[in-house]
């Protein structure tokens, strides 16, 4: 990659693509295959795709995908194990690369698989904040665990029954701070790496992608390719299951 300027950069945003496809969906896998393991764990039984978990057997694309799933009040293995795969990967992978000073292949990839976990859950908490400060709640991996210190809910209770709750009393659930913990902690996580990273890489490659034009598309390609990435992840999700 060093030495190369102007003739590289188209090569390597075509690359920088198709790796974050390609290993995005990969760590998407995973981090549903962290659901599954942890519902194991807490004995529940449950099938996981790319993107959502449901009941054994059935695919996403079944009108009772989800009728068997119940929300419950306690911090489960099921919930949590999800996003700790992201956190791990983007910890790990991010202070991997702080040991790196030469611009290589290998520097690339390690930054680029740190910022795919960290942006895992980046998104979906940005989304949360972004519905909470409209009164919306969005019951995303880290707010179901917490869950547990809302009162007055008789809990456990079907899934879909708690998403017609959770929309007719959005303001219940979003006045209790308890709740914030787990986002506010994946949020923090999320962006640490994510700047870290960023800078990291920007510090490696900076001589190479030259072009302010080149670099501002280098790193906001995984940004615009996470739409891509969802509609394929929901179409291998409907294709490939794990009962567990």
């Amino acid at each position: 990659m060093q030495g190369r300027v102007n003739q590289a950069i188209p090569r390597e945003l075509i690359i920088w693509a198709i790796f974050f496809i390609v290993v995005s969906l990969f760590f998407q896998f995973l981090h549903e295959c962290g659901h599954g393991f942890g519902s194991q764990i807490d004995g529940v039984h449950v099938s996981t795709g790319f993107n959502r978990v449901g009941d054994v057997g059935k695919r996403p694309s079944d009108q009772d995908f989800r009728s068997e799933q119940i929300i419950t009040w306690t911090l489960n293995s099921g919930g949590l194990l999800g996003p700790f795969v992201n956190w791990m990967f983007a910890i790990v992978f991010t202070i991997l690369l702080m040991f790196y000073s030469k611009t290589n292949l290998k520097a690339f990839f390690i930054g680029g698989i740190a910022i795919i976990n960290a942006l895992m859950r980046f998104l979906p908490m940005t989304i949360f904040f972004i519905g909470a400060s409209k009164g919306e709640l969005w019951l995303e991996d880290e707010v179901s665990c917490g869950l547990r210190a809302i009162e007055g809910i008789n809990f456990p209770m079907p899934l879909l029954d708690f998403k017609i709750l959770s929309k007719s009393q959005s303001a219940l659930f979003l006045s209790e701070p308890k709740l914030y913990f787990w986002p506010i902690l994946s949020f923090i996580i999320s962006l640490v790496c994510l700047v870290s990273t960023y800078w990291k890489l920007n510090k490696l490659f900076n001589e190479i992608i030259c072009s302010r034009l080149y670099r501002w598309f280098f790193w906001f390609l995984p940004f615009i390719l996470w739409p891509l990435i969802y509609i394929i992840g929901s179409f291998l999700d409907n294709m490939i299951r794990i009962n567990w």
